[in-house]
């Protein structure tokens, strides 16, 4: 009985135990990595007790994170394209040599080129040329009678065959004399030309002064071909062919440069628009020349500023056009495209040997509020249409203040024109079909018609202040005189004409 008794109290206590040992090994469970697994199955939705644990985990872990986006203030690197321009490296150059990287270049010294290519080739976007004040000279010895070939610096496209126009390229603080171009870019876009002296380069006149009658010609300080969006600022470019040369392109700013003493023009804008030239000083631009009679003189078409083959939509202003330039300010069509919707303000002209102001062929173009003196005459215009004139202060012109003909639409109004021969000249007259062959044909020969002369201040005149001489169907009005030979003449056909103040 007492072995029963033991055993049973044996037993029980070995129950007891494995009991107690389950209860032990239960709560494993909650120590088995199930939010870890739960994390890694969370792509897989199969188990939808995991994914009740994942879900109490995912806030813990997604609380911690997103305070990580305090790491989103990464966008301080979207300002990182500033960063573009800023860290360029920079070189010293101090010899003749090809840019291939974006970067600024030093001179460290004068160079003198070989005379056998061009000097500083940039091909590159993202470039700063700084010449420091140091000047690039060509070779003189190996260049016979100053018919210098190559420029001192060049821009041209590069990466063969894609051929890119290199971009933010600026040039400033050199000097170049004794090449064909001081600077020569061939294509660009966004092109800083500022603070440089490029004088005493090619020159297409000999020691006389003498040369062609100009078409084109080629040679000198600034040429610029192919560029959009280019300014060209605070250079001295002198004693050359021309100035300041830009062709072919489009929204160029030429300010405050010198451009004088040249051969041809001082700046020359040649199928270029929506541009602006302004604050810039030209003087004495002009050649000797044969003219078609055969005699030789000074003019030769060279001018302080010209505008030909179809530059349109640009503003000329501000500029001093001073001295014994050809012509002050020309836009130019003959034989070429026209240069249309241009204006020409502000400028004083002073002493040009034929025309302040000259333009023919063309369309809406506008000369507002200038100082004209000292020149032949001080507005000439034939075969335009839709022309203005005002606000111009015009004295002492050795022939006419104004004089147009063979144009229509024109508005000459509010200007005051004293101590010329004539105050304003208008007139039709007969061309020579051969030398005018691109003009369009027009049923009325292009009578000079439809024409307004209003508002004018006219007195101190020679011969007479107005004179209509063939103009037909136009307007003179509300004009005042004083001190004239003559207040107005009329001679020819004149049907149609409303005249007050005779």
């Amino acid at each position: 009985m007492r072995r029963l008794i033991f055993l049973l109290i044996a037993l029980s206590a070995i129950l007891y135990a494995s009991a107690c040992a389950e209860a032990t090994v239960a709560p494993t469970p909650t120590l088995a990595p199930a939010p870890t697994q739960a994390r890694a199955t969370t792509a897989n939705p199969a188990s939808t007790p995991t994914a009740e644990r994942a879900q109490t985990a995912m806030p813990n872990a997604t609380a911690t994170r997103t305070t990580t986006p305090t790491t989103t203030p990464t966008h301080t690197i979207t300002p990182t394209p500033t960063v573009t321009p800023t860290p360029l490296q920079t070189f010293g150059v101090n010899q003749c040599a090809e840019i291939w990287q974006p970067g600024v270049y030093k001179l460290t010294n004068d160079i003198v080129a070989p005379g056998t290519r061009d000097c500083i080739i940039i091909q590159s976007h993202d470039v700063t040329l700084d010449c420091d004040n140091r000047t690039i000279e060509g070779n003189t010895k190996i260049v016979k009678d100053k018919q210098y070939v190559y420029a001192a610096i060049t821009v041209r496209k590069f990466n063969f065959p894609l051929l890119e126009s290199p971009a933010n390229v600026e040039i400033k603080n050199c000097k170049a004399r004794y090449h064909k171009f001081g600077v020569n870019v061939t294509s660009g876009r966004n092109v800083y030309i500022h603070d440089n002296v490029f004088s005493d380069n090619l020159n297409t006149i000999d020691h006389t002064g003498f040369g062609i009658f100009l078409g084109l010609t080629d040679g000198g300080g600034i040429r610029l071909d192919d560029v959009r969006g280019a300014r060209i600022e605070n250079n001295t470019t002198e004693s050359e062919a021309i100035g300041i040369d830009v062709r072919n392109s489009d929204s160029v700013v030429i300010r405050n440069n010198t451009a004088s003493k040249n051969s041809a023009w001082g700046i020359n804008l040649l199928n270029t628009s929506n541009s602006e030239v302004s604050a810039n000083t030209t003087r004495e631009n002009v050649r000797y020349c044969r003219w078609g009679s055969g005699t030789v003189g000074r003019g030769c078409d060279a001018a302080g500023i010209i505008l030909q083959d179809g530059s349109s939509n640009v503003v000329v202003k501000d500029n001093q056009v001073l001295g014994d330039n050809a012509n002050g300010i020309f836009i130019k069509a003959h034989g070429m495209r026209c240069g249309d919707n241009n204006v020409i303000q502000n400028n004083k002209i002073i002493g040009a040997l034929y025309n302040a102001v000259e333009l023919s062929f063309c369309k809406g173009n506008k000369i507002i509020g200038n100082e004209m003196a000292g020149s032949y005459d001080a507005v000439y215009f034939g075969f335009t249409n839709g022309t203005e004139v005002r606000d111009n202060t015009i004295r002492e012109m050795r022939n006419h203040g104004i004089i147009t003909w063979n144009s229509r639409g024109s508005v000459i109004a509010n200007n005051e024109i004293t101590n010329s021969r004539v105050g304003i000249y208008m007139y039709w007259d007969e061309w020579e079909p051969k030398q005018f062959a691109f003009l369009p044909p027009s049923p009325d020969k292009y009578a000079t018609r439809d024409n307004l002369i209003d508002g004018n201040f006219i007195h101190g005149n020679a011969v007479t202040g107005i004179r209509l001489s063939g103009a037909i169907f136009n307007k003179i009005t509300n004009n005042r005189f004083a001190n004239n030979a003559k207040n107005i003449t009329t001679d020819g056909k004149t049907d149609g004409n409303t005249i007050q103040g005779q």
